[in-house]
């Protein structure tokens, strides 16, 4: 009971905090008598007056090789009103192969923190986030909100950071200096420059640190195994997601790099977000969570980043190119490094799941957000 009403508190909370949220398309709901798909999906038909168009886009990804635009594509499955109807695969995968996140993961982690909300953890947004920062600093006050949103304010450079790899600070984090122990790194690499909740900037530690805080919450920190039957029990097992997650030689989950699951696991994530948090029957997700996570965060310098999430503002200019600029505009997704992306679209009642490998510079990433709202696009508007 208690666990209920905090989530209902949180709710409100979220509901009166989260800007834009009263403009958020509506989620749609599961189609009457139609199974969830826990144990796996049911098929379907692609839209009889689009399916020519759409098995065009997914021949396109899947002809592309690494050195094109685009990239690779290794992993790719579109749910349509609750049913997979387009699925293919690279040489050497298939749809049991476990793929690896990158950043998608910061979405997990969200989900994650809301699934542990909702199962009763003592997590208050606007409180501050458990952290091994000087217990009095400004560090030790930033709350969970303001990690969620990556509005932490400390100085960290990854999307602008150095082009060369031995000095970028991701790279630094994760196979560098970093790499045994990503807090005390964190602690000693990267200062407080802005006042916290006053400027977003695009950070792996930031979910590193949220990672943690989940650890600590749930009483597994430092213990793998432990961490990941919790988050098990919190959220993998109940959507039937197979997954592994990746953690440090100091027991930190890498809550902003490293997960593993298949292309039709992946789709299940994004299609608890499409659900708006509900899952058979069940609440796993706080009553507007999901909103929180696809609502402008609080810092003027971002229209596309949510919580964990990234948007696509109503109207341009973008503020950052790491997303796209054309309809439908009620599009969010998780994206990760080299080209992985959950793309959610209430909409087209679709979840589009693009595994793949691809350099992070040129016209890649632009080309790979406009494939998919092309695809979007040639799906009919929900009625």
């Amino acid at each position: 009971m208690g666990g209920k009403i905090l989530s209902g508190l949180v709710s409100a909370v979220l509901f009166a905090c989260a800007a834009g949220a009263q403009d958020l398309a509506p989620l749609p709901p599961q189609p009457d008598g139609l199974a969830w798909p826990t144990a796996g999906w049911e098929t379907g038909d692609l839209p009889a007056g689009s399916k020519a168009d759409i098995e065009a886009l997914v021949a396109e990804a899947m002809n592309k090789t690494v050195t094109d635009v685009m990239g690779e594509t290794r992993g790719l499955v579109i749910i349509w009103r609750g049913r997979l109807v387009a699925e293919a695969y690279g040489r050497h995968f298939t749809p049991e192969t476990k793929q690896l996140s990158w950043s998608m993961a910061k979405s997990v982690t969200q989900a994650l923190v809301g699934a542990a909300i909702e199962a009763g953890a003592d997590i208050q947004l606007d409180a501050p986030m458990p952290t091994p920062f000087t217990p009095g600093s400004t560090e030790a006050a930033i709350t969970w909100r303001q990690w969620l949103n990556a509005v932490d304010g400390l100085d960290y450079h990854e999307l602008d950071g150095d082009p060369d790899l031995t000095k970028n600070d991701v790279v630094q984090l994760m196979y560098g200096h970093g790499r045994f122990d990503a807090l005390a790194y964190v602690l000693r690499a990267f200062p407080l420059v802005h006042p916290p909740g006053t400027h977003w900037n695009y950070s792996t530690p930031t979910f590193h640190m949220i990672g943690h805080a989940l650890q600590v919450t749930l009483g597994t920190e430092g213990i793998p195994e432990e961490t990941k039957a919790a988050f098990d029990r919190l959220l993998f097992a109940r959507l039937g997601m197979n997954t592994v997650v990746e953690f440090d030689p100091a027991g930190t989950y890498l809550g902003g790099s490293l997960v593993w699951a298949s292309a039709r696991d992946f789709a299940k994530f994004g299609y608890l977000y499409l659900r708006g948090g509900v899952w058979d029957g069940q609440r796993l997700l706080p009553e507007g969570w999901v909103d929180f996570a696809r609502a402008p965060g609080p810092a003027a310098n971002t229209n596309v980043y949510g919580a964990g999430w990234w948007i696509i503002p109503p109207e341009g200019p973008l503020t950052h190119r790491q997303n796209a600029d054309s309809d439908p505009r009620d599009a969010f997704h998780a994206g990760g490094h080299e080209g992985q992306t959950i793309w959610v679209v209430p909409s087209r009642d679709l979840v589009i799941v693009r595994l793949g490998l691809m350099p992070n510079e040129g016209e890649n990433w632009p080309a790979l957000y406009e494939w998919n709202q092309r695809i979007a696009r040639a799906f009919p508007p929900v009625e």
